[in-house]
Formats: C-alpha cells, sequence, structure tokens
C-alpha cells in the first residue's frame, strides 16, 4: 500500500473511532457476552421510576413507585432490591433491601451497585403527601451482599439520572422536594465523583437546563442529557451534551416526535452507541455522525418510567415502568436490526 493511502485509511478509522466513542473513556456495565434465548422471569415488583443496571452478567432492580400514578405513600415507596441471573432468567434473588427511594438511577462500576439520591415519602396512604429528595448515595459489594455510604450529596437531588465514565460518576438533571406543598427546587449544576478516592466530595459544574425524568449515557468524553421534563412542567425532545475534557456544553439532535415527547426515557451506551426508548415505543440508536437518531427496533408493549439496560454484546431489555394503564412487570428482550429506519426528525446542528 503506497504511504498516502495508509495515511488517508488510518485518517479515516481514527475519525470512525472519534465518532462512535472510545471504550476506554467509557466505562461500559460488565455484562455477559452469551445471548439470551428464552423468556425472562418478570419483576418481583410491578414499579416505576426504579433503578437498574446490569453487572457481571446480573440484572439489579431497586426501589421504585408501587401505587397508582400521583398517590405517593409510605407504602408505595419501595426500597426493595433484588437481581437476576441473566444466563438463566428464571427466578429473582432477593437482595438486602436499603432506604425506600424511588426516582434514583443505579449504576456499576468495579463490581459495586451504586444509588444516588431518590424520592421517599414521609406520609401514610390516609395522609397529605409528604415528598423529600435524599441525599443518600450507598453502594451495594455483591460479594458480601452489604450496602457501603459513599459520600452524600450536598443537597438533596431525585428524579435525576446518572452514568459512568471511566472512574467517575456523573450525576445530571432531577430536582429538589421538600415536603408538603413547597414548590420544588432545579439545581443549576450537575455533579461529578471521583470513584477511585474513598476521600473525595461530589463536585459541581454548571448545568445549562432545568429538567427531570431524563435519561443520561455516555460516549467517548461526552454525555448525552436526553429528554425528561422542564420546569414549566412540560415534556421535551431536548439533547444537550457535555463535554467531559473541554467543560464546554452544545446542542445535541432533538429525539423523534412521539407520545409524551422524551418524558421518562430511558438511555443506554452498548458497544460504542447511544440506545433510547421513549413511550412512543421505538428504540432509536444515535447515528454515527451523532447528527440524528435512527429506528433499530420497538417495543412490543410501549412504555414510560421504565428502564432500557445492556443484556450481552448483541441484546438491550426494557423493563418495568408503565404503559399508560398499568404498571408493567415483564421484560422486553431486545435486538437492534441490522439495517435501522431513519427517524422521523430533521438532523439538529451541533
Amino acid at each position: 500500500m503506497k504511504k498516502s493511502a495508509l495515511v488517508s485509511l488510518l485518517a479515516s478509522l481514527a475519525l470512525a473511532a472519534a465518532l462512535i466513542g472510545c471504550a476506554t473513556h467509557t466505562a461500559l456495565p460488565e455484562i455477559s457476552s452469551a445471548p439470551i434465548s428464552g423468556p425472562l422471569a418478570p419483576l418481583p415488583e410491578r414499579v416505576t421510576s426504579f433503578g437498574a443496571v446490569t453487572s457481571d452478567g446480573w440484572l439489579y432492580a431497586f426501589g421504585g413507585h408501587k401505587g397508582e400514578r400521583h398517590e405517593y405513600s409510605v407504602e408505595m415507596v419501595s426500597g426493595s432490591f433484588q437481581r437476576l441471573k441473566l444466563s438463566e432468567g428464571r427466578a429473582w434473588e432477593s437482595l438486602p433491601a436499603a432506604a425506600p427511594g424511588q426516582g434514583q438511577p443505579l449504576v456499576a462500576h468495579g463490581g459495586y451497585i451504586y444509588r444516588v439520591g431518590g424520592m421517599a415519602a414521609r406520609n401514610h396512604a390516609d395522609a397529605k403527601q409528604d415528598l423529600y429528595s435524599m441525599t443518600v448515595a450507598q453502594r451495594f459489594d455483591p460479594k458480601n451482599h452489604r450496602w457501603e455510604n459513599i459520600a452524600p450529596l450536598a443537597a438533596p437531588r431525585s428524579s435525576h439520572d446518572a452514568v459512568i465514565m471511566g472512574d467517575k460518576l456523573y450525576i445530571a438533571g432531577g430536582w429538589q422536594l421538600a415536603g408538603g406543598t413547597n414548590k420544588p427546587a432545579w439545581p443549576a449544576n450537575a455533579l461529578v465523583l471521583d470513584l477511585n478516592d474513598s476521600r473525595a466530595a461530589w463536585k459541581e459544574f454548571p448545568q445549562p437546563f432545568q429538567r427531570r425524568a431524563l435519561a443520561l449515557a455516555a460516549l467517548g468524553s461526552r454525555i448525552y442529557c436526553i429528554g425528561g421534563m422542564d420546569s414549566d412542567n412540560k415534556p421535551t425532545l431536548a439533547v444537550e451534551i457535555y463535554d467531559t475534557v473541554s467543560g464546554h456544553w452544545t446542542k445535541g439532535p432533538e429525539l423523534p416526535p412521539g407520545k409524551q415527547k422524551g418524558f421518562s426515557c430511558s438511555a443506554i451506551t452498548q458497544g460504542g452507541r447511544i440506545y433510547v426508548n421513549a413511550f412512543q415505543g421505538d428504540l432509536l440508536r444515535l447515528s454515527f455522525d451523532a447528527r440524528s437518531w435512527e429506528v433499530v427496533g420497538r417495543l412490543e408493549h410501549p412504555r414510560m418510567a421504565h428502564r432500557l439496560v445492556t443484556a450481552g454484546a448483541t441484546q438491550l431489555i426494557a423493563l418495568g415502568g408503565e404503559d399508560g394503564e398499568a404498571k408493567r412487570p415483564d421484560l422486553e428482550l431486545l435486538t437492534p436490526a441490522a439495517t435501522p429506519q431513519v427517524a422521523k426528525q430533521a438532523a439538529a446542528k451541533q
């Protein structure tokens, strides 16, 4: 091969790597590589706004809301914790419960499962709602089946999302509920915690939006903040991107239009690609040039306030949430299509 042709080839490969992200920069959950062929056992609890993540071949699920929509009480916010072995998929194993919470994510790193923030009710079912966001931050050690406290949040937060990049845990979005009829406070900053430093505290950096019930996903050095509901209680299709190297925010491609827009959507990174699912039902994937979304599948039962997680190298799972009428306990196994369809939206400039 001529030197000029070799240089051109190497440049093309470098560009492709930049577009899809580098695995050494984005820490993905440890997952089983064996394809799943059989049905998966339903969730032990019918919940929305819960946390879920896959790690080392297990699917973990924590907390969530068990009651009717907008009806919150001590009895209806769960603290249950369980896991499912994906290679078998037949039965969930009960794990030690923790302080009840909903509107908090789960992430996996270094063999631990992390939960951060969330909301809990202090009222019982027959009393006026008294809801509080929390500062709690914990990790679960699957080896000794124990929860351990880590650095708490400086201020309570719930209805946010979280993502791991390298050895750092990022959270963005959400709001702060302070009980009774108090109006929610909207944080002006996102947060990051160095998980390699046991003495580290959360650090703030500016967040140019106010949204809750959004989804986060990491790709290369960038964190995508996707959808949600804004401080005017309006669902949005917006996508903001934070570059952890430059510290700059840019606009990303909006989600395709659909029912409830991007409210209570879920997102995950798998194989250097970002996948998103919202209530409109399509499984979306960020295009190679990161300027638009493509349709690579569809849920049999569209849902919101659910979770999208990885399942091996080529499959995804949508679990929990509600379909607009009732909470769904089922797990839907998804295999992205080899030939995507173009989503009905205009490409966004970046």
